[in-house]
């Protein structure tokens, strides 16, 4: 992945506008502690976080279809294995395992999504 591309950007949850700053207190995808936390100003660019209120809710219009996309071939398969009763009852434990450990990257890659959509990478600060 190369600095300046909108996927680096969300996949390294940097700031959208110097690719340099955190998006979150709490850097990485998979974190339990202070999960959505984020800086008001990005460390580097100070680039405003705290759009308006309510700014991230639009966060779950992009999270939907993301889960969407992961989970409706998840159910297939578990309903397409419901026939073999003891591969059902061993695989069934792990998917819904697997999807609560999503459950955190998708919020936070959503945000980081949005911001994307909304902020440009600039050069020059």
């Amino acid at each position: 992945m190369k600095r300046g591309t909108k996927l680096y950007s969300i996949l390294k949850l940097k700031c959208p506008r110097c690719q340099i700053g955190n998006l979150f207190n709490n850097p990485g995808l998979f974190v339990f502690s202070r999960i959505l936390e984020m800086p008001d100003k990005c460390s580097s660019c100070k680039q405003n976080f705290k759009m308006e209120p309510g700014f991230y809710t639009a966060a779950l219009w992009i999270s939907y279809p993301m889960v969407v996309l992961i989970f409706i071939p998840l159910l297939i398969l578990g309903f397409s294995l419901h026939s073999l009763n003891g591969f059902f009852t061993i695989i069934y434990p792990f998917i819904i395992l697997f999807s609560f450990m999503l459950q955190i990257p998708l919020m936070r890659i959503s945000r980081a999504i949005l911001l994307n959509m909304t902020i440009d990478y600039t050069t020059n600060r």
